[in-house]
């Protein structure tokens, strides 16, 4: 099978009318393990931020916007930031900040806690400069990120919500895999039926449907949702088989990173000349984006805005 027929790198949108629900399953491949292979992170900060990125395709694929969706964290752990960003339709980036020594002495599989510490998880949404952002923001507390997003939609959205997932390498030292499921409650019609604080639907019903809909959902496993031994839409019908689950035309996800030397330039010709001359090594002014890792150099007395 190629990637289009694996299902890599796009997001099978379904929705399951008899439970009220609807979801999201998002597979990555080359373009998760093009934005890891670009730093020399370890496989634990990798299989981190191959989550980050899990999250903003998932999250940013279920809202109608223009603009950037951003999945942030930021911490006191060995790990103290993770950043991650879906530019519409679907274009995404991410890298993250760490303290190699301090990662060493976590062991070769450190737990999510251990890796992050004490923090925050701030989700971001971005519609341009004539709109006004909006951002949510929770305790990094939980087992993973996926228990993250979940806590942030409990008390943030009051939407009923389960996230799974899951980051690997195809094989040792071979190139990463990831693969996300989110599945919602919908509300009955505009002011329908929402979690309370606690994280229940008022209706009984709803609370049974949405209670056999999550349950299904956490059937799901890792391999499942890496693959690529299933396609994307068997892994949402072996879920929901018997509830007559309908699926929709799958998203195309790519790598995009938003700097330029036009951008960079405009930065840095709102500096004085006496500052850009500061920030010059052996007379060029060396700029790295973090994001992709590839690099510009100015001359400090020819920067143009």
């Amino acid at each position: 099978m190629n990637d289009n027929e694996k299902g890599l790198d796009r997001v099978l949108p379904f929705q399951i009318d008899t439970l009220d629900v609807r979801g999201r399953h998002v597979r990555l491949g080359p373009v998760v393990d093009t934005i890891l292979a670009r730093h020399d992170y370890p496989d634990a900060v990798s299989g981190l931020l191959a989550q980050a990125i899990l999250v903003a395709v998932l999250l940013g694929n279920s809202v109608k916007f223009d603009g950037t969706f951003t999945v942030q964290t930021k911490s006191d752990g060995a790990v103290s930031m993770v950043v991650a960003d879906f530019t519409t339709p679907g274009a995404v980036r991410g890298y993250a900040q760490f303290d190699r020594e301090a990662l060493d002495r976590l062991g070769p599989d450190p737990a999510f806690g251990a890796l992050v510490g004490k923090g925050y998880l701030a989700m971001t949404l971005d519609q341009g400069p004539e709109t006004d952002r909006y951002q949510g923001i929770v305790a990094l507390e939980g087992e993973d990120l996926a228990e993250c997003a979940e806590a942030y939609f409990r008390d943030s959205e009051q939407i009923p919500t389960l996230v799974r997932l899951a980051a690997r390498r195809a094989w040792p030292d071979g190139p990463w895999l990831a693969g996300g499921l989110m599945v919602q409650h919908l509300p009955h019609g505009s002011a329908g039926p929402r979690a309370d604080v606690g994280g229940h639907l008022p209706d009984p019903a709803a609370e049974d449907r949405w209670v056999n809909a999550r349950s299904k959902a956490a059937t799901v496993t890792a391999e499942e949702l890496v693959g690529p031994e299933l396609r994307m839409e068997e892994v949402a019908w072996r879920l929901y088989h018997e509830d007559d689950v309908r699926v929709y035309s799958t998203p195309v996800v790519s790598v995009g990173c938003r700097c330029s030397r036009e951008r960079i330039s405009q930065v840095l010709a709102q500096f004085s000349p006496e500052d850009r001359a500061d920030m010059a090594v052996d007379g060029k002014i060396l700029v790295t984006c973090e994001f992709c890792n590839a690099g510009f150099a100015f001359d400090p007395e020819t920067v143009e805005a």
